[in-house]
């Protein structure tokens, strides 16, 4: 049974976050990153992940992540000066983390509880309590002013970028930092306390026109459509996930596929690179 004191707290706690929630671009870019990475390592089960920020009645409430085997709390400090405990008050982001573990432990849950912080010189990685260290990880995540600055910076972020990309690691940063755009956009599309899965994610950024993963199943071109492309001189094409790309000479284009196009392909039959490019 929670006490009034926790009940209380806890309530003043969620309106200082959802406060905070989306408006938080840490919070956010750390929940892209989180997004990408989880796409990168449950490709085939998108389904079976899901993420929720700013829980109600929840001591370490940022971001949960709800993995297969089991949920993660994260709590997230974009500050310059952290430390677990501080002798001014006794709610502390230890005894919050303390509380939790107890939560969890009641419910029978498996789980795990992450600090992510932005202080580079913080040593809270190096200094979890004993009371919680069997359950608590600490994870150094920068912050920049915008999310392609951070993804300059950050090597894991391009990483897992790279991972779902459809160009893999000869994709340009440019290309990395759109797909994560796309997702900085569907996630903050989605109110706080909504517990939204990894396929709802992927879907809703399947929507915008020129996005494409390597998790997509590649589109196919029919036989009819491939006779009139290779009459085109100097044409090199292939379709990856649901974009069909181009090249001649040093000219290149992408485009979705098919959307109509394999179609109107067969029916016009373009035989320069003007006339194919009128149709794409």
């Amino acid at each position: 049974m929670r006490s009034e004191a926790d009940k209380a707290y806890l309530a003043n706690k969620h309106k200082g976050g959802e406060a905070n929630a989306k408006g938080g671009l840490y919070e956010d870019c750390y929940a892209v990153f989180q997004i990408v990475s989880c796409i990168a390592k449950y490709k085939a089960a998108l389904e079976g992940v899901a993420l929720q920020t700013q829980l109600e009645d929840t001591f370490v409430d940022d971001l949960l992540i709800a993995h297969p085997d089991k949920n993660v709390y994260h709590q997230l400090k974009n500050t310059q000066s952290l430390t677990w405990n501080t002798k001014s008050s006794d709610r502390t982001i230890s005894s919050d983390f303390e509380n939790q573990i107890k939560d969890c432990q009641d419910r029978s849950e498996a789980f795990a509880l992450k600090l992510v912080y932005s202080a580079a010189n913080s040593n809270v990685g190096e200094n979890i309590p004993v009371s919680i260290q069997e359950y608590t990880t600490a994870e150094f995540f920068p912050y920049e002013d915008d999310l392609n600055g951070l993804i300059l910076i950050s090597e894991e972020f391009i990483d897992a970028l790279r991972q779902i990309s459809v160009n893999g690691s000869s994709a340009t940063i440019d290309d990395l930092a759109n797909v994560a755009q796309v997702f900085l956009g569907v996630w903050r599309g989605y109110g706080s306390n909504h517990r939204v899965s990894l396929s709802e994610i992927v879907a809703s950024a399947e929507k915008t026109r020129h996005f494409n993963l390597n998790i997509f199943a590649d589109g196919t071109i029919s036989a009819a459509c491939r006779e009139v492309l290779d009459k085109i001189e100097g044409l090199r094409y292939y379709v990856s996930g649901r974009m069909f790309y181009w090249e001649m000479g040093d000219f290149t284009g992408s485009c979705p596929w098919p959307e109509g196009k394999e179609q109107e392909i067969i029916d016009k039959r373009p035989k320069t690179r003007r006339e194919l490019v009128a149709i794409l």
